[in-house]
């Protein structure tokens, strides 16, 4: 596993929805001196609409196929910063090859009854029927946990997760 906050390697955050991706990544960043960035955020800006408006009007297929692309772009066209990845963005093994090369990996784990509390009556495209939500919650574990350099328990107050990845970060370098 790798341990370092090398300035020459990305620090991605990745999880489940609502494991608080963004927004650790983004205090994360500022604590670090280093530039954030949301790939869903990049992505929207690519296809110059939003997360659910891509899903409804082009599908999942073609949001994954954006989201390979646009995360392979961001790691190797720009100085390495914090990154926060869509949900299912390591189901892609082209993006999990890139990170494992490229990158550490903080895994915010979340169960999938939290994840459930923070995202229930949100917009997002894949939050919309429970028991969906939790059968995509168990099938992804396995890739969070494989892509991973890091985990953080990410049922916990923001408070106490941003802590736990600040401190874990700071004492990497």
């Amino acid at each position: 596993m790798t341990s370092s906050t090398d300035p020459e390697r990305w620090l991605v955050m990745a999880g489940y929805m609502g494991s608080g991706k963004s927004s650790i990544g983004r205090r994360l960043a500022r604590e670090l001196g280093r530039e954030f960035i949301d790939a869903d955020r990049a992505i929207e800006d690519h296809a110059e609409l939003t997360v659910p408006e891509i899903f409804s009007k082009r599908g999942e297929v073609w949001f994954r196929r954006a989201e390979t692309d646009v995360i392979r772009r961001i790691i190797q066209e720009g100085a390495p910063g914090v990154l926060a990845l869509g949900g299912g963005a390591l189901g892609s093994a082209k993006t999990r090859s890139l990170l494992a090369r490229e990158a550490t990996v903080i895994w915010l784990n979340v169960s999938p009854e939290v994840a459930w509390r923070r995202v229930d009556g949100s917009d997002r495209p894949l939050a919309l029927d429970r028991g969906r939500f939790v059968r995509r919650a168990a099938a992804r574990e396995s890739i969070y946990r494989e892509a991973a350099d890091v985990e953080i328990d990410a049922d916990r107050s923001f408070k106490q997760v941003l802590a736990a990845v600040t401190d874990w970060a700071k004492a990497a370098v």
